[in-house]
Order: C-alpha cells, then structure tokens, then sequence
C-alpha cells in the first residue's frame, strides 16, 4: 500500500460527502501533521465531529511536525504553513501520494516527486475500483 499524506482541504471536503471511508478503502490511511489536525478543530467546521471520529479509528494518522522546518519550506514554496507541515511529513515518511486540491500545493508536490491527487481524483478512482458507485451515491 501507498504512504499517503493529506492537507486539511481534501479531508474536509471529503467529510461533507461524509466519505471519509475512501480514504481508508484506497490507500489504507492517510499521514497527517498534528497542526492540520489542529487547524481544522480550530476553525470548527461542521464535520469536526466526523474528523475527530476518522482520527480515532486510524483513517487519519496524526504526526507531530517541526514548525520551524514547516516555516522553511512555506517560504521557499509560498505556501500556506499547514500545507509545508504536510510536506515536511510527506519527507519524513518517504510518502508516495500528496492530497490536496490547492494548485500551488500540488505543484510543489509533483516537483519534489509526489504523485499530487485531489478530492476529485479520490472520487474517480473509487468508483473505477468500485469503492464508490452510483448507487452508493444517491
């Protein structure tokens, strides 16, 4: 299985489709840093309680990360610092697969060597492996 890391923006979305589930059926888990965790507890969106949930039962990995490492990278890429704490996670857990939907984000990734996917690609992929279908859906 694939070592995935994750932003906050793909488990978020994912969470709205209450669909958290793909992640675990596709690629097992995903790695995240503990200040992703905390950033999306912070803000307190609506699926908090689905996250905190996905954490528990080991969809979502949490990790700490280094903040001044994060720092370095934000910088050097002009990221968002959450994102850099997922890239600097990615580096140390020699991950193959960088989730996020953000552009820049997934540029930096491809350019470092990560296969970059999105909420869109999870979804593709799992109706092409039948994790997801239309019936399932609607």
């Amino acid at each position: 299985m694939q070592r995935v890391v994750s932003d906050s923006d793909v488990i978020i979305h994912l969470a709205k489709l209450n669909a958290l589930n793909l992640i675990k059926e596709l690629y097992a888990c995903a790695h995240i840093p503990r200040y992703v965790e905390l950033e999306m507890v912070r803000y307190q969106y609506d699926e908090v309680g689905i996250i905190e949930d996905a954490v528990r039962h080991d969809v979502l990995k949490v990790y700490e990360t280094e903040n001044s490492k994060a720092r370095n990278i934000a910088g050097k890429y002009g990221i968002h610092l959450g994102e850099a704490h997922v890239k600097w996670l990615a580096e140390e857990l020699h991950a193959e697969i960088f989730l996020s939907n953000e552009r820049k984000v997934r540029i930096a990734a491809k350019v470092e060597g990560f296969f970059a996917v999105g909420t869109i690609g999870i979804i593709l992929r799992s109706m092409n492996q039948g994790c997801l279908t239309k019936k399932r859906c609607g």
